[in-house]
């Protein structure tokens, strides 16, 4: 089983298409589409600047790789 995320608009005629990698097999495949609306966060109402912001997501970045390892999207559930 292969895991694949990608972020989308999902546009008024409701209809998407997916780029899947490269190292995914043809063939008969069970496919599941799990809609998650995209909540954004107004961190200013938090009174963080957006230099504060940028300077986190920065930091944060060293943490891609782990978090999108296989298997961590276990911890999405918790």
């Amino acid at each position: 089983m292969k895991t694949v995320s990608v972020r989308i608009t999902i546009g008024e005629d409701r209809q998407l298409t997916i780029a899947l990698p490269d190292d995914v097999a043809p063939g008969p495949a069970d496919v599941v589409v799990i809609v998650n609306p995209v909540q954004s966060v107004d961190l200013a109402a938090h009174g963080w600047t957006q230099a504060e912001a940028a300077d986190t997501r920065a930091r944060l970045k060293s943490f891609d790789a782990d978090w999108e390892a296989p298997g961590m999207d276990a911890y999405d559930a918790l």
